[in-house]
């Protein structure tokens, strides 16, 4: 299978935040590398492993040995959603910059279809939205009440604010770096994007039910999330 070789600045660099992951990270890494050789796409995957305390690391320097294009960063203190992302960014080479889960939620396939769709098009980020979702009613409710709040009190024409993955030119991030480093993060960088007025395309996909692993959503979560929603609004 012939690959552009990578260069200093290799086509896209795609971040991965990792924590705990030791069930799965294997075969998601594993499956994005398949699709995006498959596709001759000259890739970097960023694998940020902040504050993991199982067998995570073994596992991504394993593959990082293997295969040149993975970048596994370890960090001893976990960052939070945001954060994990905006470090791999910050390391990320690649003419093109995103971010994906740890877990094949969202496919290996649809991650390149969402990819494919920014560097086809003329948009200056693509990003997913979440159909026929697998993560339980309750989760489905909340998300869809987090959606219709933002859309009322910031009307940025988005369905699925969360839905990942997102990809962006990397020339855009430095004007739209946020300071939010936990749950807001989407919500924080999208509003920026939608200020400055660079044109964003939603590309639906089929959510998938976690394969292995645990999800750390729970109520206490998502009542600490509402507050911090509203007092982001607020300060705006």
């Amino acid at each position: 299978m012939v690959v552009k070789k990578i260069q200093n600045n290799p086509e896209v660099s795609i971040t991965i935040p990792i924590y705990n992951e030791e069930a799965g990270i294997e075969e998601t890494v594993t499956n994005l590398v398949k699709v995006f050789e498959k596709n001759k796409v000259d890739y970097e995957l960023v694998l940020i492993n902040h504050g993991s305390f199982d067998n995570t690391q073994k596992i991504l320097e394993k593959l990082a040995k293997n295969n040149k294009r993975l970048n596994a960063i370890y960090l001893p203190k976990n960052l939070g959603y945001g954060g994990g992302i905006m470090y791999g960014f910050i390391h990320s080479r690649g003419n093109y910059i995103g971010f994906t889960c740890a877990d094949e939620e969202v496919s290996a396939e649809d991650v390149y279809n969402i990819y494919n769709t920014l560097i086809k098009g003329h948009y200056d980020v693509s990003k997913s939205r979440r159909i026929d979702r697998k993560d339980g009613r309750f989760r489905k409710l909340t998300s869809f009440i987090f959606n219709s709040l933002i859309s009322i009190r910031f009307g940025l024409g988005l369905k699925d604010i969360n839905g990942y993955p997102i990809f962006m030119k990397k020339e855009l991030f430095p004007l739209v770096k946020t300071d939010e480093i936990s749950y807001l993060f989407n919500l924080d960088f999208l509003r920026k994007m939608k200020n400055a007025r660079y044109k964003i395309i939603e590309v639906p996909i089929i959510h998938h039910e976690r394969k292995k692993g645990k999800s750390f959503m729970k109520p206490s979560r998502i009542f600490k999330m509402a507050f911090g929603f509203f007092k982001y609004s607020l300060k705006l």
